[in-house]
């Protein structure tokens, strides 16, 4: 893979694909994380620019009742938010069918199932990865939610379960033939969980295998990396995670590429205000408590670039309110304001 893009190479990447009738333009797109792509979280990097499609956090389809529903608010969302995709994992046919009949009547645009979450706690209970060790299951559950539905569904899926067990071109042709619209491929396995390399060549080969539109995800930390793996992979899109937590304008900056102009660099003053907005809007919509763990958990993987991020860190991780987290943001970043003009702050909460 080379490492470098040219501007007329970029010209000739496509900028947009379709899941079923509805367009996702730009082609590049958050990934669901749990624990971490609530509403308030999507809104914002919505809000700075460039990403076409978000997805709620992966809700078991046994907690898609009301009254769970009530408890874990994971597929609550404001309309600015569309198109919005709800994530839902099971191993039982019947049970994630009827949890995507009511996932489809709460207001989702897109039904996503996962197929490739690598945590033992999920895939002990025969979701998420667990299910590309029997595809006609796989299969059988698929075609059970899309039967259920009238919108369109796609798939999260990995390479496989491990190095000696590689399915990912039997899965997506056996997801295709169930009626998915759209696949998403992370091509580790889930024995490797996110360590190692990301191969894309195997983004590519499910590219050639199905017609299907076909998404990869995976170490995709700048914006030259997205553009360069839709180049070499052939994808119709590229789905950022991780990525997306340590600088959540990489979306803007692919835009920017794609513009033909320099990617927007934050100033410390552009991450001190999106630091304390954020911490702003969960102090509105959610109990301190959990207000305060949101901050703590986006600032350890925030990329913040400036010398002594470190004891940043280390002072929000150990406060023991908000106001003490954001004492040490604040004081953090005071002496890097003096010198450097402030940004109008990001406005993350509904208009």
């Amino acid at each position: 893979m080379s490492e470098q893009i040219t501007l007329a190479e970029i010209a000739r990447l496509p900028t947009a694909y379709h899941v079923a009738h509805i367009r996702i333009e730009p082609n590049i797109i958050l990934a669901p994380m749990a624990g971490v792509t609530d509403s308030i979280f999507r809104r914002m990097i919505l809000r700075l620019g460039g990403c076409g499609l978000v997805s709620t956090e992966m809700t078991n389809a046994a907690s898609v009742s009301p009254k769970a529903l009530r408890r874990h608010q994971l597929l609550d969302y404001l309309p600015e938010e569309r198109p919005l995709t709800m994530q839902i994992s099971g191993n039982d046919p019947d049970l994630v069918a009827n949890a995507a009949h009511i996932v489809e009547h709460l207001g989702a645009d897109i039904i996503d199932i996962n197929c490739g979450c690598p945590s033992p706690k999920v895939t002990g209970g025969g979701h998420g990865s667990a299910l590309l060790r029997d595809l006609p299951k796989m299969e059988r559950l698929l075609r059970a939610v899309r039967a259920a539905v009238q919108i369109p569904v796609t798939l999260k899926f990995r390479a496989g379960w491990d190095e000696q067990s590689l399915n990912y071109i039997e899965a997506a042709q056996r997801a295709e033939a169930a009626g998915v619209s759209a696949l998403a491929l992370h091509p580790r396995t889930r024995e490797q969980g996110y360590k190692g390399q990301a191969d894309w060549s195997r983004v590519a080969e499910v590219k050639r295998a199905v017609s299907t539109p076909v998404i990869g995800s995976g170490d995709v930390t700048t914006a030259v990396d997205a553009l360069i793996r839709l180049r070499d992979s052939g994808a119709d899109g590229v789905m950022i995670g991780r990525g997306a937590i340590a600088n959540p304008w990489i979306f803007r900056q692919i835009a920017d590429l794609r513009r033909g102009v320099a990617p927007f660099a934050p100033a410390p003053a552009d991450k001190r205000n999106l630091l304390i907005e954020y911490m702003d809007i969960c102090v509105e919509e959610l109990p301190e408590r959990l207000a305060l763990n949101k901050i703590k958990q986006l600032i350890g993987q925030f990329y913040v670039g400036l010398p002594g991020s470190n004891h940043l860190r280390v002072a929000v991780h150990t406060a023991a309110s908000l106001a003490a987290a954001r004492e040490a943001i604040e004081r953090f970043f005071a002496p890097y304001l003096e010198t450097d003009a402030a940004v109008p702050e990001i406005a993350i909460a509904a208009d």
